[in-house]
């Protein structure tokens, strides 16, 4: 993904980051004790409705909506303080309330290593970019109707995806370091992300929101018994 929250060309499809010096990776071990994980990591299947949510219909790429199901890792965070400042440059809706914001990482398991450069890498990628898409446009609208802010970045790019986009990028190599302390693994001219259980099969992605933990997890109940 994007390397640090100020960088402006990202790595391909968000699983790889650049070495960096500042942003999440220069407050990533300052934040170990800091973490305050609300909910998970929690291993779930969320059945995925055959036509796209109205929020999606916008985006410039088809999505596929093939896949009747996902299954993915998810956790809900308190966002911890050295992140709000970088998060206000990725999601300016959220200036002077990102004390109340919430990150939700996930991570879709996957049958190919995402460091590969395969033709079935690329195929599978994109196979979990549209399923995570389409949770996302789920749990997004939901949250909405609820009457609060809620988005995600855009895995291939790091970018806000519903709302309005800042200057800068959000890294989920980065970000999972800093709420999960999953390690990053070290290739020389970059770092790949490495699931403690999964290694590098495994696709990530980020959602945010500004409602109650309480809320998110009553949203993700019901999306799974839709």
């Amino acid at each position: 993904m994007p390397s640090t929250i100020a960088t402006s060309k990202p790595p391909p499809v968000g699983h790889v980051k650049q070495p960096s010096s500042d942003g999440l990776q220069n407050s990533t071990r300052q934040s170990r004790s800091k973490n305050r994980t609300l909910i998970g990591p929690v291993v779930a299947t969320f059945p995925l409705a055959s036509s796209l949510p109205q929020i999606l219909c916008g985006l410039s790429v088809p999505v596929d909506t093939n896949d009747p199901s996902v299954t993915m890792q998810y956790s809900v965070h308190i966002c911890p303080r050295q992140m709000r400042r970088e998060l206000e440059l990725v999601f300016p809706d959220v200036v002077g309330r990102k004390d109340e914001l919430i990150v939700i990482p996930t991570f879709q398991r996957t049958q190919t290593s995402m460091v590969s450069y395969a033709v079935e890498t690329q195929t599978e990628k994109d196979a979990k970019l549209h399923q995570f898409y389409r949770w996302a446009g789920e749990l997004v609208s939901r949250l909405r109707k609820h009457g609060y802010w809620a988005d995600v970045t855009d895995p291939m790019s790091g970018m806000a995806l519903f709302t309005t986009c800042g200057p800068s990028l959000y890294p989920d190599v980065e970000g999972a370091e800093v709420l999960l302390r999953y390690a990053p693994l070290n290739l020389g001219m970059c770092f790949v992300l490495l699931h403690p259980q999964w290694g590098t099969h495994v696709y990530p992605a980020t959602a945010f929101t500004l409602a109650p933990a309480s809320v998110v997890q009553q949203t993700l109940d019901e999306m799974q018994c839709a």
